[in-house]
């Protein structure tokens, strides 16, 4: 069977997704080793500033390293439901969850009188999620469900 538009886009990024969480996985390990000297290195932790404790940098990178492990896993499940229709009820929600989240953050923003021009990541990751959402709900349409 061939694939559709939709279910390449899936696809596409899905293999996007595995790109950006390696890379933010590497760049987690790398922020999490050096919290981790820092902490064990009385003398460097003694230099760095009081707001930038070594624990905090520790557990940035923790943090950093479950959501690089989230995009990937997200990723596989973007690929298994361009392969096999049927899988794509986890990508449609998780989709779904992230354009709400994504107009959420905008809104607080807003809120918050933020810059347009500081609010451009937010603009772009929320345009990317709906449009997996588009192509996921159309897949889902494909599928019958």
């Amino acid at each position: 069977m061939e694939m559709t538009f939709s279910r390449q886009f899936l696809d596409v990024a899905g293999i996007l997704d595995y790109l950006v969480g390696a890379l933010a996985l590497i760049v987690s390990i790398l922020i999490t080793a050096a919290g981790a000297v820092v902490m064990n290195n009385p003398e460097l932790a003694a230099e760095m500033p009081s707001t930038f404790g070594s624990c905090t940098v520790l557990i940035i990178g923790i943090a950093i390293a479950a959501g690089s492990i989230f995009t990937i896993f997200y990723g596989y499940l973007e690929r298994a439901a361009a392969k096999d229709p049927a899988k794509i009820m986890p990508v449609w929600v998780l989709s779904l969850l992230s354009v709400i989240l994504g107009a959420g953050s905008i809104i607080f923003d807003f809120v918050k009188h933020v810059d347009l021009a500081d609010m451009n990541s937010s603009f772009i990751s929320l345009a990317f999620s709906i449009l997996i959402f588009i192509f996921a709900n159309n897949t889902k349409k494909e599928a019958g469900k």
